[in-house]
């Protein structure tokens, strides 16, 4: 080999070396933080504790869930958004500090939800139960429409907080079937039931779990779900959307897996092909969907048009009915 070759060789060695050491380590190479910001016990920890075990096992890297509570979910929302975007720290978080919160909160919460995260799957919906009480003459949404027509001004309605996803559903309600009715917020879904219960309260939107062992006692008359379809929990149910002049009512609570904006594309390939895997596992069905939940697993692009609509239907009721922080 003359030394010409002889250099090449090496050169060519020296190149492949560097090539080799420019790849980037496979993701994940150390723990994952998971931010959930809602307190452990309630539906979104849930999500995120099942999503971090399943990741555990697809992955083969520590996935830690992260409860960072506080100001409605918008404190570790915002922790995420200002994450370096690595893929070490992503959000399963609900449509309350995506959608709903940065159209109230309009003082408070600092992130925008579309240019400070990307989606990566929407993982599961909700739908909320319209329940009524006993004495209420009415076993239909129509029904429960001509008496508010009849009666303007005088049937009211609860929810468990002002700006919850309960409350903008009959704000939603209200609006569509152009209906006056009055509002009384409470400090929690339980005061507001028990409210419901003692006939102080026609009617409310509630989380089907706590609804229908009421509606199985006869306590409760359950007339229609919130969300697009009917639910498997409940299927004789009809939704709101079902009838004539309410098609485009959806007001469901989901939860959805999101990292900082500008987070690698393989990476977010990589999480999103986790995600299928985990909602498509036979023991996360089991464990999730008995509570009426609906397992989704939608790609990013889709997820990312799913806040991009919602922000838009909800930012209308919220505008039409005068939310804000202050009421």
């Amino acid at each position: 080999m003359n030394i010409i070759n002889y250099l090449s060789t090496i050169l060519l060695g020296l190149t492949a070396a560097t090539m080799v050491c420019a790849q980037p380590a496979a993701y994940p190479n150390k723990p994952v933080r998971i931010l959930a910001p809602f307190a452990p016990g309630g539906g979104n920890d849930l999500m995120a504790r099942t999503l971090a075990n399943e990741f555990n096992r697809d992955m083969g890297e520590r996935f830690v869930v992260d409860n960072r509570t506080g100001g409605n979910g918008n404190i570790g929302t915002d922790i995420v958004a200002r994450a370096t975007p690595d893929g070490y720290t992503l959000l399963v978080t609900t449509n309350a500090t995506i959608v709903i919160n940065p159209q109230i909160f309009t003082k408070v919460v600092k992130y925008d939800p579309v240019k400070d995260f990307t989606p990566i799957s929407l993982l599961a919906s909700q739908p909320l139960v319209l329940v009524v009480h006993p004495s209420m003459p009415v076993k239909t949404v129509p029904e429960l429409i001509a008496l508010a027509k009849a009666r303007p001004g005088t049937l009211n309605f609860a929810s468990s907080g002002s700006g919850g996803s309960a409350h903008l559903a009959g704000e939603m309600l209200k609006s569509m079937a152009n209906i006056n009715m009055t509002y009384v917020p409470y400090k929690g879904s339980a005061p507001a039931l028990v409210a419901l219960l003692g006939g102080e309260i026609n009617f409310m939107f509630t989380a089907i779990l706590t609804a229908m062992p009421l509606v199985e006692q006869n306590r409760l008359r359950a007339i229609a779900v919130s969300t697009a379809k009917r639910n498997p929990a409940a299927p004789h149910l009809p939704a709101v959307a079902e009838y004539p002049g309410l098609e485009e009512f959806v007001s469901d609570l989901w939860y959805g897996l999101l990292a900082p904006a500008k987070t690698s594309p393989a990476i977010v390939d990589r999480l999103y092909k986790a995600t299928q895997t985990a909602l498509q596992n036979p023991d996360v069905k089991k464990r999730i969907e008995p509570s009426g939940t609906v397992l989704e697993g939608s790609s990013p692009k889709e997820f990312a048009q799913t806040i991009k609509n919602d922000l838009k239907r909800w930012g209308k009721v919220i505008t039409a009915a005068k939310v804000t922080a202050e009421n």
